[in-house]
Formats: C-alpha cells, structure tokens, sequence
C-alpha cells in the first residue's frame, strides 16, 4: 500500500443535533436571556465519507442517527460506485459497519475491508483530516 496510497478510502461519519445549544449563557443582571435553537426541531445529522489521498469521495448526509441499514444504503448507493479493483476501505468498529450486506457489496467490486483496532492513531488522524475538510463545507 505504500506503493498505491491512491486506493486507501478511510471511511469515518460525524453527526450533529439540533439540541447542541446552550442551556446556560449570560446576560445583564436582572434580565432574562432569550435564546433561539437552530431549525426549531430536534433532529440528527449524520454525514458520512471517504477520505482518499486526494479528497473526499462519496460524501452523504442523512437526517438520522448512523445505523445499519442507513450504512448499507450508503455502501450500495454512495461507496461501491467510486471503487476500483483492489482499493482499501478502512473503518472504524462501529456496530453499523459490521454488515455483510455492506462487504458484499464492497467485495463485488474487488475491493475489501479492514477495520481499525478499538484505538488508533490513524483514526485520530482521519478525524484530523475531516475537521480540516469539514472546515471547508
């Protein structure tokens, strides 16, 4: 792999809820503080994607918490289609990952998978590198 970094894909998601405000703030003594959440709704985003050497590759964003069946959605409709014979899907041990719908679907196109021990530097540093690309959206 050294060799050909061009067909590792380190695949990782990050999710947001609109319940991330503030429960306390500060205002003048006194006066109540009034504040406003974002979208007036309490749901979760999930974006997920590849990370190559040369950016990101399928990119996919759901209005839910990532589960099985949403990652294997993404596998077959996102994923499989940007992979080549003989690529690296690199991923960490969430529950959701460990589908064989989804390696079916990444091994029919002649690619395979490898999961990231419980803790790693490397899955540091792909969430490294998707705070620098997310910075970017």
């Amino acid at each position: 792999m050294r060799l050909e970094p061009h067909r590792l894909v380190f695949l990782d998601e990050t999710g947001t809820t609109t319940k991330m405000i503030r429960l306390r703030g500060r205002c003048l003594k006194g006066q109540r503080l009034r504040s406003k959440a974002p979208f007036g709704h309490w749901k979760t985003q999930t974006f997920i994607a590849g990370l190559r050497c040369y950016g990101l590759t399928a990119p996919f964003v759901v209005d839910r918490p990532m589960n099985r069946r949403i990652f294997e959605t993404y596998v077959e409709t996102q994923l499989a289609p940007t992979l080549s014979p003989g690529d690296v899907v690199i991923l960490d041990n969430l529950a959701a990952h460990k589908s064989p719908r989804a390696e079916a679907a990444i091994r029919a196109r002649g690619a395979w998978m490898l999961f990231l021990p419980p803790f790693s530097i490397r899955r540091v540093e792909v969430k490294h590198f998707r705070a620098i690309y997310s910075a970017d959206f």
